[in-house]
């Protein structure tokens, strides 16, 4: 849903990798015959690495659909715990902000009408619009080019249309219309409220008479379907319920419009369908809505050029631990719908599984967990505690799901967990470049990042971004105190360097991504450096790193009188503090 600083992915970057390091063990290979159609083969493959993943973390349902046809469609983990409800195709998430693309399409759609016109400007729909704002036109809200700035409230606080647009448009512009790319949730709450004004009808029916139903879609929206008849997954911030959107307080215009609807993998496959077929929207309009303006994004999707040909995307999730990915690969006419109602880390579980899937989708090999049953909470309760190398180097073990959660701290610690090279001095070397840079860039002198990045962003872009990220950081956590860098560890591209930053009120963890070639990104926030163990006998137990895709294995090892006194990892014994 919201694209704050929880929940930006890479802050800007160079290039597109995926983010996987392979694993030393062998990579989870399809059981297909020859004869099994390659259809078939590739649904089995997807259902056995979910599968397998699911102990480790994921909750949630996948819809794979190629030329039309449906390859699987199936839902994993549990929706509502507590009930032991499990997760099906049935079974309702949040799209996040893949809404955007909803109201977009409501926005193309009265313009079909002869309500609107892409192009005009705020000031002809909505009152008391300042100076400088009411020459901003639909289509730069919908390209995030208008220069509107961030949120004004909470998602689900209780706000009323005229007066979070009055909040909305008090905000000072962050640029010049037309000038810059800012993604920009409040901007999609504007158009929200330009559907009503146009229309005459609330957002939410607007969209189920002119969208939804054309489509076939019977289950998407906020508050109309019959969701008494559905289940409705229950979002997971790790041993936290937080409920469904259903509980929250309506309405919630800071969301309405940019986020938040619910739908399931049926229909946003029937609304990809619609949306091909000219169903709902004209070959004119589908073009407004897929042509990309700055920074690859048209109308609510991202477009871009993929190396399987064009990809249409988004993606959306909040820290309350509901996640969604939908992508379609226009050539080929795959779809993919993924949804997660867990957040096991912290971090939106559907980033780090959707490159697996493209993957596995297009014929290539994920390492993936052998299938392990959770433990029992209290013999796993005798390995909880802190391990130290004889570098100073800790682990850090914790319970829970039925597991252990085992994180590191200082580099060669960091290196055994997540597999890294010990003996190979690139890894101490980017630390402490990264720890330079760093330096420099507190102080606010950003020639050290420009050139990490070989002069190949320009300084204006690098400044202007740097500032954004440091002030939302401030804006959520404080005054900035310190910083250490954690370490550094092997990423497909070459390397990932972890910073921590300290704050009043809390800290940031960042990565910055390394290339052969030099800096290649930042990721805001940075994946947790923890992996979740799952027991192989009794002191032996398997890890594994969903973004990673890595396994690792650790031994608890029992003194005298059957205490645990140290874990072993590759080789390397820590002691118990």
């Amino acid at each position: 849903m919201k694209k704050s600083i929880a929940g930006l992915s890479v802050l800007f970057s160079l290039m597109s990798f995926d983010l996987m390091t392979a694993g030393s063990l062998p990579a989870a290979r399809s059981q297909a015959g020859p004869k099994e159609p390659a259809r078939a083969a590739t649904a089995k493959k997807i259902d056995e690495y979910l599968t397998s993943v699911t102990p480790f973390g994921f909750s949630g349902a996948i819809l794979v659909a190629k030329g039309g046809e449906i390859l699987i469609n199936k839902g994993y983990g549990l929706a509502i715990r507590d009930k032991g409800i499990s997760n099906t195709s049935e079974t309702v998430f949040s799209v996040g902000s893949i809404t955007k693309q909803f109201t977009a399409a409501g926005i193309l759609k009265l313009e079909m009408m002869g309500k609107l016109s892409a192009e005009d400007t705020l000031g002809k729909f909505l009152s008391d619009v300042p100076p400088a704002k009411q020459k901003i036109s639909l289509h730069q809200l919908m390209t995030h080019t208008s220069g509107i700035g961030g949120d004004v409230g909470g998602d689900y606080e209780i706000a009323e249309r005229d007066d979070t647009v009055k909040k909305i448009l008090a905000q000072p512009l962050r640029s010049e219309p037309g000038t810059e790319f800012f993604y920009s949730n409040a901007g999609y709450s504007l158009l929200a409220a330009v559907v009503e004004k146009a229309s005459g009808r609330k957002y939410e029916e607007f969209l189920s008479e002119y969208l939804f139903k054309p489509a076939g879609l019977l289950n998407t929206g906020y508050r109309l379907p019959h969701w008494e008849d559905k289940v409705i997954a229950h979002w997971y911030a790790g041993d936290t319920d937080n409920g469904v959107p259903l509980d929250k307080p309506y309405p919630y215009w800071n969301l309405l419009g940019n986020g938040g609807i619910l739908s399931t993998t049926d229909d946003m496959f029937k609304w990809n369908r619609a949306l091909k077929d000219n169903e709902v929207l004209s070959a004119e309009a589908k073009k407004t809505l897929w042509t990309p303006v700055l920074n690859d994004y048209a109308c609510g999707w991202d477009v871009i050029k993929s190396p399987h040909g064009t990809l249409i995307q988004h993606d959306g999730g909040s820290t309350l631990g509901n996640s969604a990915d939908c992508r379609w690969f226009v050539e080929p006419d795959i779809f993919v719908m993924l949804f997660s109602n867990q957040s096991p880390d912290g971090s939106a579980l559907i980033f780090k599984l959707k490159d697996k899937i493209e993957k596995i989708v297009f014929g290539g090999d994920v390492t993936a967990p052998p299938r392990l049953e959770p433990g029992d909470p209290r013999e796993l309760a005798k390995f909880a505690g802190e391990y130290k190398l004889a570098s100073g180097s800790k682990f850090k073990v914790k319970t829970g799901a039925g597991g252990l959660f085992i994180s590191a701290e200082g580099q060669d610690a960091i290196g055994l967990l997540m597999g890294a090279d010990l003996d190979n001095p690139k890894y101490a070397e980017l630390s402490g470049r990264t720890g330079a840079i760093v330096e420099k860039t507190v102080q606010g002198d950003y020639q050290a990042l420009h050139q990490a990045f070989g002069g190949r962003v320009p300084l204006e872009r690098i400044q202007s971004r740097q500032k954004r990220m440091w002030q939302e950081m401030q804006d959520m956590f404080g005054p900035y105190k310190s910083f250490r860098v954690l370490g550094t560890i092997p990423f497909e591209s070459d390397a990932t360097t972890f910073v921590e930053f300290e704050f009043e009120k809390g800290t940031e963890t960042i990565q910055y991504i390394w290339g052969p070639r030099g800096l290649l990104g930042i990721r805001v926030p940075a994946i947790p450096l923890q992996c979740k163990f799952l027991p192989r006998t009794a002191t032996e137990f398997i890890g594994y790193d969903i973004g990673l895709a890595r396994l690792a294995e650790v031994q608890f090892n029992p003194g005298e009188n059957g205490t645990v006194i140290s874990l072993t990892m590759n080789g390397r014994t820590a002691g118990r503090t």
